[in-house]
């Protein structure tokens, strides 16, 4: 005798009321076996799951574990939709069925694909779930970005400083008054003490401040500091639906949704703050106190000089550039060690001096003011592709649209699938146009005068801590060696001013400076 399995699904409960619940499925199923002279040997259900994609569905995939153990006839559902929202993972669910010996039924069509009707009919029935599937997704971004900017929760986790009140059949999330109080100490622990993630952990613990009774750790500060939703914020698409994999942050829709914690130009200068205190590029040690830690090669040896520490005459402390080319297994070497803080000093001066000239911050600034106007007229040119190309598709839309519109159901499987390749295309456009419009201007300078401009570079750069005297020297020198008469110094003077797009090395809070009143206009 034939056998079967039953699967059936819903994704919400609305969907269950509107007459398609799991059990009017599976009744309706059960008069498919019949029909097929079949026995049921087991039913298998997915309540409360999206169809976009097969992950998180047990249910399925263990009716589709049974059939393969079993070798069962016939796979029963009750719509194409139940099985998958698109045509690629209708097509992949069919063929591992079917290699199994089971043939997928499905009571809205024929999708038999042994077939030319079925084939057809898999085809299109699969784009048309997707079409439907995406249309669902869009209309739930919608609601939930209506719902939430009125004020209302639309469900997930309630972050730590927020607790949900019922209002009506709705609810709200507002501040949690302990809760809220702690988040916000962080906040200033990180803004008016400075403090990183670890010592605000520390600062917490030891006020008392827990976190639903559990110590703050540096990963649950850190999290906490970067969690936008403090400043009253809701973000909603930040993830594919069927890989779970995060969008790119311009695709990311927020919506002032609840009761701030924090203003939001305090959030943004806490993550400056914390941009800061990470590790910079450009080589040399990130912590150490000292400008040229990692930098500097022995000119005798080849060998790195490195940090040691050793007492004067006098009995001071102090710390030495050191070839240590004997601690791995070299000969001493006739390096004669440099007091670390003279050297920085000395160093920083003179390569100030040979580096900060006239003719090379001219030559830079000219650059700035080339590539600034440059870049202005290829973004220009570029949104002119774009809008044309956008129109275009866009054109090709409708026109497929008004096809659809025509033929209704009768509409081929190919024109559904030219038509969700244009709608992905005007949504690649329209992206693509959004990030460029977003895009940050780049500084337009009516005149700098290079004199002043190097007399508060230097003053600025002199009066840096060595973490940024480190930045700065990192993004442009390529390297420093040192013997006992003499100290040569390899750079990059196209690099001083970054006038190409380098990646940032420096301190978003007050690295180089304000050029006042010599600074022009931006557009």
């Amino acid at each position: 005798m034939k056998t079967a399995v039953i699967y059936a699904r819903v994704s919400t409960q609305r969907q269950a009321d509107e007459g398609v619940s799991l059990d009017a499925q599976v009744e309706q199923c059960r008069g498919r076996a019949e029909q097929l002279g079949a026995e049921v040997l087991k039913v298998f259900r997915d309540e409360g799951v999206s169809g976009r994609s097969t992950k998180g569905r047990h249910g399925f995939q263990a009716a589709v574990d049974f059939c393969g153990q079993a070798g069962v006839h016939f796979f029963i559902t009750w719509a194409t939709s139940r099985v998958a929202r698109n045509a690629v993972d209708l097509i992949m669910a069919q063929e591992t069925l079917r290699d199994g010996g089971t043939r997928l039924e499905c009571l809205n069509a024929d999708v038999n694909d042994d077939t030319d009707a079925g084939f057809i009919n898999r085809t299109f029935m699969a784009a048309m779930d997707e079409l439907h599937s995406r249309n669902i997704s869009r209309d739930t971004l919608r609601s939930q970005k209506r719902v939430a900017a009125e004020g209302f929760f639309t469900g997930g986790r309630v972050p730590y400083g927020y607790t949900v009140v019922d209002e009506g059949k709705r609810r709200r999330m507002v501040p949690d008054a302990d809760a809220a109080a702690t988040v916000r100490r962080a906040f200033d622990l990180c803004l008016q003490e400075g403090l990183g993630a670890q010592a605000i952990a520390h600062a917490l613990n030891d006020a008392g401040l827990f976190r639903a009774g559990a110590r703050w750790g540096k990963n649950s500060v850190q999290y906490l500091l970067n969690n936008r939703v403090y400043t009253g914020v809701k973000t909603y698409n930040r993830k594919h639906s069927r890989t779970g994999r995060a969008k790119p942050l311009d695709e990311w829709v927020s919506v002032d949704a609840h009761e701030p914690l924090i203003s939001k130009e305090a959030f943004e200068r806490a993550q400056t703050m914390i941009k800061d205190r990470t590790p910079h590029e450009g080589g040399g040690t990130p912590r150490s106190e000292f400008v040229f830690a990692g930098k500097l090669t022995c000119g005798i040896c080849s060998s790195l000089l490195q940090i040691t520490n050793g007492t004067s005459r006098s009995g001071a402390l102090y710390s030495y550039y050191s070839c240590v080319a004997h601690k791995h297994g070299r000969p001493q070497c006739l390096f004669r060690p440099i007091r670390a803080d003279l050297m920085d000093e000395w160093l920083t001066q003179t390569i100030l001096e040979r580096v900060l000239t006239p003719e090379v911050v001219s030559k830079a600034l000219d650059d700035v003011a080339a590539m600034t106007e440059t870049w202005l007229r290829d973004r220009e040119a570029a949104r002119g592709r774009l809008v044309r190309d956008l129109r275009a598709v866009e054109g090709k839309r409708d026109g497929l649209l008004d096809f659809v519109a025509e033929h209704g159901r009768a509409t081929p499987a190919d024109v559904i699938g030219k038509l969700n390749e244009a709608r992905a295309q005007i949504d690649e456009l329209q992206a693509e146009l959004d990030r460029l419009e977003r895009a940050k201007v780049p500084r337009r300078n009516r005149h700098i005068d290079p004199e002043v401009a190097i007399e508060v570079m230097h003053e600025t750069i002199m009066a840096a801590d060595a973490k940024k005297k480190r930045a700065f020297m990192g993004a442009f020198l390529d390297q420093i060696t040192v013997s006992n008469s003499e100290v040569e110094v390899a750079y990059r003077a196209d690099a001083l001013l970054q006038t190409g797009p380098v990646k940032d090395v420096h301190s978003g809070l007050d690295w180089l400076p304000d050029l006042g009143s010599n600074q022009g206009p931006t557009d």
